[in-house]
């Protein structure tokens, strides 16, 4: 069994989703049908699925590469009719770089009365066939992309290097979870999440003030902060550059917001968990972000040190 585990997920890695994209064939054609006036006409099975089918994985990206022969039967009849015409529909190219399909139909009778039912499934039957590998990229993503993404690759699923020793007073840690994929209306991006912790000498609501006062904020970012910490307000630093709404906040313990940089996919948010322990002489900062694009994580974690 192929080794999946790739410190990172930088490297790249393929799975073949062949098995997957039959049954998935099966589901969603099975049944398809068109019915205009007295004429209508229905997919009844599909008899094979040959080709490859692979979804990789490079920095991040998931891509789909995939090119199959599929071949469909189907039966069709006139109202009022107790006879069906029978036939199958080959399709030579399902494949990821083209939109347009030839479909080689053949009928199960050549005779003067069977070509209304022919001609009516090359010209409405297909195009509702068409309309289903319309979608089948990104359903082909949603569904096998998630679990390509290993945390670790040491023993356990435990990372492969421990992190490096942090300096005195400083804690600080990085852990990969919450692996998943989006689905946007434009596209599809694999996600991840990141946790830090770091200890300062300050009480905890003086921290908590450093992280949500507007003139203190301002201070660390170096430009004026839009808007007010409050639950259910949105937000804007770095020149809009860091965008969010804060949705909880509990003076001196915690601090979550939904979190975005302008470069991301548009309409895409984070999540991000700051919880604040108040210990004898100092304040840890334990910190939570979820749903980072993938290709976004160095910059992330650097940006939060």
């Amino acid at each position: 069994m192929a080794d999946w585990r790739n410190v990172g997920n930088w490297h790249w890695k393929e799975r073949n989703c062949l098995e997957w994209a039959k049954k998935y064939f099966d589901d969603k054609l099975v049944g398809t049908s068109a019915t205009v006036g007295e004429l209508s006409a229905e997919v009844t099975s599909v008899d094979s699925v040959t080709g490859d089918v692979d979804l990789n994985i490079r920095k991040g990206r998931l891509i789909a590469i995939y090119d199959v022969e599929i071949k469909l039967s189907w039966t069709a009849a006139r109202g009022g009719s107790e006879e069906a015409l029978t036939g199958t529909i080959t399709i030579p190219e399902v494949a990821h770089d083209t939109d347009s399909y030839v479909y080689d139909i053949s009928a199960s009778k050549s005779t003067k009365d069977a070509l209304p039912l022919k001609d009516f499934v090359r010209q409405k039957l297909t195009p509702e066939i068409g309309k289903k590998f319309e979608v089948f990229t990104e359903d082909l993503k949603q569904a096998n992309g998630t679990d390509m993404y290993i945390p670790g690759n040491g023993p356990n699923g435990a990372p492969a290097s421990a992190p490096a020793a942090s300096a005195p007073r400083q804690e600080r840690s990085v852990v990969e979870s919450d692996v998943g994929v989006v689905k946007t209306a434009n596209t599809t991006f694999s996600t991840v999440g990141i946790t830090q912790s770091a200890e300062f000498v300050c009480s905890a609501s003086d921290l908590y003030a450093t992280l949500t006062d507007p003139s203190r904020v301002a201070i660390w970012t170096r430009a004026p902060v839009d808007g007010k910490p409050a639950e259910g307000e949105t937000f804007k630093l770095f020149s809009g550059h860091i965008e969010g709404k804060y949705t909880k906040l509990v003076p001196g313990k915690a601090i979550e917001q939904t979190w975005r940089v302008a470069t991301w996919p548009a309409g895409h948010y984070s999540t991000v968990k700051m919880q604040l322990e108040q210990l004898s002489s100092s304040t840890k900062l334990s910190l939570k972000q979820t749903g980072v694009p993938f290709n976004e994580e160095d910059a992330t974690k650097a940006n939060w040190d």
